[in-house]
């Protein structure tokens, strides 16, 4: 398994702050830095009424991490995923696996 983590990644949560105008802007922060496996699970095309777009489904698989939640993303190279759930086999478990969505 160990050998199959062969990309490197960048863990970034996302950090608001407030604008002075009553809202929030959002910013995204370096939590860690890992090597991962990608792998593509699943896609599928949304419809609606003035656009459409594809949303493509990754398996990420990276040695265990403490602090790594749904809604962080995960950056490899030029793509982004955003974390929809954690695969947690437990505090003993070597390896935590991450189904996330590829954005923008």
């Amino acid at each position: 398994m160990l050998s199959s983590l062969n990309q490197r990644a960048v863990i970034e949560a996302q950090t608001l702050a407030p604008d002075g105008a009553g809202g929030y802007s959002a910013s995204w922060s370096t939590i860690a830095n890992a090597w991962v496996s990608l792998t593509p699970m699943s896609g599928a095309d949304v419809f609606g009424p003035d656009t459409s777009e594809s949303r493509v489904r990754h398996r990420i698989v990276l040695r265990r991490l403490d602090g790594i939640a749904a809604g962080m993303r995960v950056r490899i190279g030029a793509r982004a995923f955003l974390i929809r759930a954690l695969l947690d086999d437990g505090p003993q478990a070597q390896f935590l696996t991450l189904a996330a969505e590829e954005i923008g």
